[in-house]
């Protein structure tokens, strides 16, 4: 694995590059695209795993930290969904440059799922798309992250303000900017309409998914090929009682097994 920094000065990523396991042919390229806030933290192991599976198979990988997050430069402030999804695609250049390969593939969750379909929908070379609990309704997505936080509150003794005085909401130890609650928000299932025809589709659900069949409606007329895998209880950005991001082995091998 090899750690570095990547982008222009103004704007350093950081990547974790895993090269192909020596003496296995190269197979492909994937880069996975890490979803946000406290679920960028709890699926961080399942990340690295499932990296490490995919270079053991023959595939180089690029683990990424958005622009304010992780260990990359800048602000968790700063960023939205548009600047996360142009992180992600110099993160597909920097790839395509390290593997030599001409086309990609990427795997995200949650907001990352997302983010790797739009991806596919504005760039030729991302030619298959794996999908895990992607986020369907930005709106309802909010919500839910403002009831889990007054749920944890109701159990402190001195809960802070969720909304600070410059209109940031604290959810869960992280800050959500108006700018960034906007873009989440604008998530609608229209963004899965995009043409995408040559695009390779795996979408993997780890809990009830009300969203399913729309979702499945939607991706087919934008011309993506689905595969849908049901992987119940197997959530890789929710922390249960296994400890954060529960491993899921079953599902990495899946993922691996439908890589092009």
């Amino acid at each position: 694995m090899n750690l570095f920094f990547f982008g222009s000065a103004a704007r350093q990523l950081f990547g974790a590059y895993h090269a192909p396991r020596a003496g296995a042919p190269a197979r492909g390229a994937v880069v996975l695209c890490a979803p946000w806030g406290v679920e960028y933290f709890v699926s961080h192991r399942i990340m690295r795993r499932l990296a490490t599976r995919l270079s053991d198979s023959g595939y180089h990988v690029l683990r990424f930290d958005y622009f304010g997050s992780g260990d990359s430069a800048g602000e968790r402030e700063e960023g939205d969904l548009e600047t996360w999804l142009a992180d992600a695609s110099l993160a597909t250049d920097e790839l395509r440059d390290l593997s030599g390969m001409s086309t990609v593939a990427t795997i995200g969750i949650r907001l990352g799922a997302v983010i790797g379909w739009r991806l596919a929908a504005t760039r030729p070379d991302v030619r298959s798309v794996v999908m895990w609990d992607p986020i369907v309704n930005g709106a309802d997505y909010v919500k839910e992250l403002q009831a889990t936080q007054r749920e944890i509150d109701r159990w402190t003794l001195s809960p802070l303000p969720i909304r600070r005085p410059d209109g940031v909401l604290e959810l869960l130890g992280n800050p959500l900017t108006p700018a960034m609650r906007r873009s989440i928000e604008a998530v609608t299932l229209a963004d899965f309409f995009v043409p995408a025809a040559s695009t390779r589709l795996a979408l993997f659900h780890s809990e009830p998914f009300s969203a399913e069949k729309p979702l499945r409606q939607a991706l087919a007329k934008a011309g993506a090929t689905v595969r849908v895998e049901s992987v119940p209880g197997q959530a890789p950005w929710r922390q249960d009682v296994r400890g954060p991001g529960g491993m899921a082995y079953g599902a990495l091998e899946r993922i691996v097994e439908l890589q092009p």
